[in-house]
């Protein structure tokens, strides 16, 4: 059996450390809500960037490496993406999850999936896919149940926008917290669910 989303996204390159803004591009034009830039959300769940790059944005933090790498800090409740929601007035929750088996991880995506929710991965893309960063995210189109497939949407640059993993390894790149305990499942779904 093979469940994806009701509609496909619209595929969003990131900008350099924005795979956060970039996932929340794709969810929020998936659900007819507008969206900001990337530099604009990013700067809203604490992008922070390599001195010397800031010439890139528009508005940005510059300072040291943080453990999981540069990027957004929605770890900090601050910066969090629920905080994010409230303040430009979405309808929207986020509810994270961690598996710890394969079949948990197989009932999480595919309840999530059938209930038109967005499925954001945060994971070890070096594990998945043999590339990337440490600490990444992307979201699942489509789960193959038979075959125990998924079909990632990737905002990385230069990489495939839709990749194929297998479920065995998308368990051990959320379950890695070798960099952070923000891996997992982020399951975005309407507010009044």
């Amino acid at each position: 059996m093979i469940v994806e989303t009701f509609s496909h996204y619209q595929t969003i390159t990131e900008k350099e450390f924005c795979c956060v803004p970039a996932v929340l591009q794709m969810i929020q034009g998936r659900r007819g809500l507008s969206y900001h830039t990337q530099d604009q959300i990013g700067y809203e769940l604490g992008l922070i960037v390599p001195q010397g790059l800031e010439h890139l944005f528009d508005k940005v933090r510059t300072g040291n490496e943080p453990s999981a790498g540069y990027g957004t800090q929605t770890s900090r409740e601050e910066f969090s993406i629920q905080k994010y929601f409230v303040r430009n007035n979405l309808p929207l929750r986020l509810t994270k999850l961690r598996p710890t088996s394969l079949h948990e991880l197989s009932e999480q995506i595919l309840t999530s999936l059938k209930e038109d929710a967005d499925v954001i991965i945060c994971y070890n893309s070096q594990i998945l896919f043999g590339d990337g960063d440490i600490e990444h995210v992307s979201l699942i189109q489509q789960f193959d149940t038979l075959n125990r497939k998924i079909l990632v949407v990737d905002p990385a640059i230069g990489v495939p926008k839709l990749r194929n993993a297998q479920l065995d390894r998308l368990l051990g790149a959320v379950t890695n917290d070798a960099v952070s305990d923000n891996s997992g499942l982020w399951i975005v779904s309407d507010e009044k669910k």
